[in-house]
This record gives structure tokens, sequence and C-alpha cells, in this order.
């Protein structure tokens, strides 16, 4: 399969990569780690004492990334889940703590139900959304409710679109301390959505999971590999070890089936052109289970090769743990994900029986 890229992709990819690696630097973590962090649970309510990077956020508007990745109806770039996937991958790499896929997603939405006002102001950055989990069960835990205008509630009987001021949101600590809450509250009236748009939007939203871990691993393997290259033992660089060799060799391979399995699962989310069959579902699950699978692994081989240095506070390897395991967790686990590969398997067999 062919996963290049056309050149607007590209150059939006490389733009936020300078601007994360300019702006979201290990200083700046370990600011916002005193700020809502190990010590501080008591905080993140708001904006000033969220674990939110609002710098970094404010210049990824100005650029206008999360417009250019809206729906071409709202003057989006038409770049599909591949290029949201490969954007979120450069927030992954550097632990970027702002609220891009819910923007994405909720403007996605939005347009659906035909509130185009509101999804504008959300793509271009006016307004701050979090989008709740859709279907029977979902978790009242939602990503960024804390610091949103805007809380976005997809069901089957539409979208419910309810203003910060009207829920209450009690503030929750996810193991890496991102910003969330639990939502309480009658939601509004739901309007109807277009197709369907919720099952999309939650295949979309375990892609950006997926995308998000790919680039935690694949900073924390980079930075794990330089590690072992200049921390030595009884006159040897570690990495020079058979033992630690291997495991490194292992996480490259680990890397490479989250790239390639994300990309694939983007890939088919675009293909099916907003109503997703077997072929999308089993896709995001193969991308979901590698992500959990390989993240589980990749966090403790980071953690194993530094030592004593991998779970220091002041160090910034611990923020790479930490992430991996939060996506495992929100990404429901690897067993979880193989029950519902499972599922499409055993209803419709396999979808790739037949593809090239």
């Amino acid at each position: 399969m062919d996963f290049s890229v056309d050149d607007t992709t590209s150059e939006l990819t490389a733009l936020v990569r300078d601007m994360g690696e300019r702006l979201v630097t290990d200083e700046s973590l370990r600011e916002l780690d005193a700020r809502f962090g190990p010590g501080t649970e008591s905080g993140g309510t708001d904006k000033d004492s969220a674990r939110f990077h609002a710098r970094f956020w404010d210049e990824l508007v100005r650029a206008g990334v999360p417009a250019a990745l809206a729906p071409e109806r709202l003057g989006g770039a038409g770049l599909g889940v591949v290029g949201e996937a490969l954007v979120l991958r450069e927030l992954g790499r550097v632990l970027a703590p702002v609220p891009l896929s819910p923007a994405v997603r909720a403007a996605h939405l939005l347009d659906a139900a035909g509130a185009g006002e509101r999804a504008s102001a959300v793509a271009e950055g006016r307004q701050i959304a979090a989008v709740a989990d859709g279907g029977p069960g979902a978790s009242p835990e939602v990503d960024w409710a804390p610091i949103a205008d805007v809380i976005v509630r997809p069901s089957a009987d539409g979208l419910h679109v309810s203003d910060r001021t009207a829920v209450t949101v009690e503030r929750t600590v996810p193991v890496d301390f991102s910003c969330a809450g639990l939502v309480t509250g009658e939601p509004e009236p739901a309007s109807a959505l277009a197709g369907p748009a919720a099952e999309f939007d939650a295949l979309r939203r375990r892609v950006h999971l997926a995308a998000h871990q790919w680039g935690v691993i694949e900073a924390a393997l980079q930075r794990t590999a330089a590690f072992a290259t200049t921390r030595h033992q009884f006159g040897r660089p570690i990495g020079t070890f058979q033992a630690v060799a291997a495991r490194l060799a292992d996480g490259s391979i680990d890397v490479d089936a989250v790239r390639l399995s994300t990309l694939r699962a983007a890939y088919e989310l675009d293909a099916c052109a907003g109503a997703p069959g077997a072929t999308a579902h089993a896709a995001v699950a193969s991308a979901h289970f590698w992500a959990c699978e390989a993240g589980h692994r990749l966090a403790h081989t980071a953690v194993h090769v530094h030592g004593g240095v991998g779970l220091d506070r002041s160090e910034p390897a611990h923020r790479y743990f930490l992430a991996a395991k939060a996506n495992e967790f929100r990404l429901g686990g690897a067993t979880r994900q193989l029950l519902d590969l499972g599922d499409v398997l055993a209803v419709h067999g396999d979808p790739w029986e037949f593809s090239a």
C-alpha cells in the first residue's frame, strides 16, 4: 500500500515538527509539571492551572493547523485522516499538551450536524472544544473538559452540544497528569448528525490516539538509544551489550508496526467515504492493538535502559513512560482490541482476504 502524502501534508507536518521542537522543550514541560503534575493534583481547574501548553496552542492556531485539518466546507485543506494522523504523531513526539485532536473531531462533528458557525469557531481556535466518548457505557471523563469552551457529546440520537458554563466538570488526574474531567449535567437537546458521523468519529478518535502513541514511542526509542551510547558500564557504552541492543532493535520493530498499522487504519477511513465498514473497523482495531502492545513494551524498555534515571522526575524519560501508559489505558488495552478484531472477523470474515 502506498502511504506517500502530498506536498501540503508534508509541509504541514514539517511546520508542526519545527514549532514543537522549538516551543515544547523539556524545560517548558518541567514548568507545566510544576503547575499541574506530581504533588499539585488539587489544581488544574482552569487554563492558568491546567497542564496546557498555551503558547504552543496559540502558535498552532496562528499557523492555521486546526483550520487546515477542518472539513473542506470550512476551508480545510482536505488532508484526510492520514494528514491528521501525521500531525498527531508530531505532537506525540514532543508530548505536546494541546487539544488538537478534539478540535479536529469537534469541527467535523459540528459541521455534520449543521452547526457551521460553531464548527468554524472551533477550527479557527476561537473556542476550545472537548469531545466526549459516544456510545453506551461511555466514560463520563472527558479529555480537556476543564478548559473547554464547548463540550460536544455524540450519541445514537445525534449530537449534544453544551457550553462549558452549562455543565459541571470535576477535575480528574490521569496517569500522565493530562487535562481531563468528569462532566455531569443535563445535555442540550441533540442535533441530527448526517450519516454515520458518530461511528466515524469514534474510529477517528482511535486513530488519533494510535498516531499520538506512534510519536510518543518513536521519540522514547530515539532518546533511549542516544542514552545507551553515552552511558558507560565496564568501560563500554551500554548500547554495545547484546541484551540492550536486542531490546532497542525490538523497539524499532514495534515502532514500525505502529506506524504501518496506524497509517493503514487512517487510509481505510479516508477510503470509506464516511461510511466505515468491516475493513475500516478491522484496520482500526489492528492499529489499536499495536499501539497498546508496542506502547507497553517500549515504555518499559525506556525505563529499564535508563535505569534509575528513567523514573527520576528531574529527567525527561519518565514523561514518555507516563504518556505511553496513559495512551495504552485510553486505547482500552491490547486484549480489548483483539476482542474487537475477533468480532469483525467472526461476523464479516477476513476483510482483506482479496485485497492487493
